[in-house]
């Protein structure tokens, strides 16, 4: 069964507030790391990837006329009292996990072909991230 226009608007709200506090707490993050070591170009290329899918799901509200969120999800808040890179890590790994899930589960159930392109993407890079974070910091 399709998504209702309500249910469509609140998922991408709800992920337009994730990713705001990832792409918030990711630049906070990178701020206190060596620029162009390898730990702060895989945090800023995710950073980065994370303000992209702020601007994409608000285009995708903006074109369902709906008001995109100003919220700051609390994952950026739990984010900032880690001090352990560790934890960091796990918590940007579990965060992007959260998303991807939501993403696969929503797609399946979204009618306009265009919102469904740009969230299998979505996807793709959470995935993709989650990997290079396993990668670079094993």
């Amino acid at each position: 069964m399709a998504m209702s226009r309500s249910e469509f608007g609140s998922l991408l709200n709800t992920l337009l507030e994730a990713e705001r506090a990832g792409a918030k707490l990711l630049a906070a993050y990178v701020a206190e790391l060596p620029p162009n070591s390898t730990a702060w170009t895989a945090l800023h290329k995710i950073q980065r990837d994370e303000a992209h899918n702020c601007a994409v799901l608000i285009h995708l509200l903006l074109n369902a006329e709906v008001e995109p969120s100003m919220a700051v999800g609390d994952f950026y808040e739990r984010g900032l009292r880690l001090c352990k890179w560790s934890e960091r890590l796990d918590l940007l790994n579990r965060g992007q996990a959260w998303v991807a899930k939501r993403i696969a589960e929503a797609v399946p159930r979204i009618s306009e072909p265009g919102a469904r392109t740009a969230l299998r993407a979505m996807h793709e890079s959470h995935v993709a991230n989650i990997d290079l974070c396993e990668r670079v910091f094993g």
